[in-house]
């Protein structure tokens, strides 16, 4: 007797425990994120200038990418979100194949660093050339990191490659009429002078006309400093208005080249600023000089 009422509290308790297991909520499945441009409203769009060329598209409801090559810099791709990222993370990158366009995606998964801000994203040449040789096989590329205000999702960026050979065709054809000097080429030149000369001869002219080709191309340039200087020898004064005189013909022959007046400012300084503290003859050449320097 007794052990059938054991058996029936057994047989209870098991089943009190089967109906709170049952019971018990469970946790829904949270989904990932995605932000993709849907197929009918995928664009990438070609922009280009004299120092730059660009790769374009809007990634709806998070921002824009953008592949990038300006003259004389590093290839690069970034996204400018729309709104700003709270944190630093790190992401993953890698391909999808479309289903549209079956295929093996290459296995690589790229790691990189999601910044706070509004530029989350900014990948130099190697991932960015990858991503580009990705998309331009038609494959789909992804950005994948943790939600940063829900640690249970992943936010995916992908990249259509709908609409996307045309535009890229363009953007290879502007790669190769790119110039191969940029800013840091020509944020500081130098033209020299003879003893007692202000004229420019024929090495500084050509050094001012290929500045003033890459000045009247890029308009990121907003001032260039023009610094008239003169070596020890004579009197103090002369050497002043000398270097005044070596400025002038500088900017001269600047504004003779179509670069606009009003981006130039001349300064001098006569014996007042060696580059050299010598008085040997061969410091005294590099004295006497002009000093140009670019700012954007």
């Amino acid at each position: 007797m007794m052990q059938q009422r054991l058996n029936s509290l057994y047989r209870l308790f098991l089943l009190i425990l089967l109906v709170a297991v049952v019971s018990r909520p469970h946790a829904a499945p949270v989904d990932d994120v995605i932000y993709m441009a849907e197929v009918n409203y995928a664009e990438w769009a070609f922009v280009s200038s004299q120092i730059s060329c660009e790769l374009k598209h809007e990634i709806p409801g998070f921002g824009v990418a953008r592949f990038l090559q300006i003259a004389g810099e590093k290839f690069h791709f970034l996204i400018d979100s729309y709104q700003p990222v709270p944190r630093k993370g790190s992401a993953e990158m890698w391909e999808i194949s479309p289903s549209w366009e079956p295929g093996t995606p290459d296995p690589l998964v790229q790691t990189l660093q999601i910044e706070p801000g509004l530029r989350p994203v900014l990948l130099q040449r190697q991932p960015a050339s990858w991503l580009l040789a990705s998309l331009a096989k038609g494959q789909i590329g992804s950005i994948g990191f943790t939600d940063w205000d829900d640690k249970r999702k992943q936010v995916q960026l992908r990249l259509s490659p709908v609409n996307f050979q045309r535009p890229y065709l363009e953007f290879r054809k502007c790669l190769k009429a790119l110039p191969e000097k940029g800013f840091a080429d020509y944020r500081y030149s130098e033209v020299r002078f003879a003893f007692n000369l202000h004229d420019l001869d024929a090495s500084a002219k050509a050094l001012l006309k290929e500045l003033a080709d890459y000045l009247n191309r890029d308009e990121r340039v907003k001032s260039v400093r023009i610094e008239g200087h003169a070596d020890d020898q004579g009197r103090r004064k002369y050497n002043l208005k000398l270097s005044e005189r070596r400025a002038m013909a500088v900017k001269a022959y600047l504004v003779e080249q179509g670069v606009e007046q009003a981006r130039l400012a001349t300064f001098h300084y006569g014996e007042s600023r060696p580059k050299v503290r010598s008085r040997s003859q061969k410091a005294r050449a590099k004295n006497r000089r002009v000093e140009i320097l670019l700012s954007k």
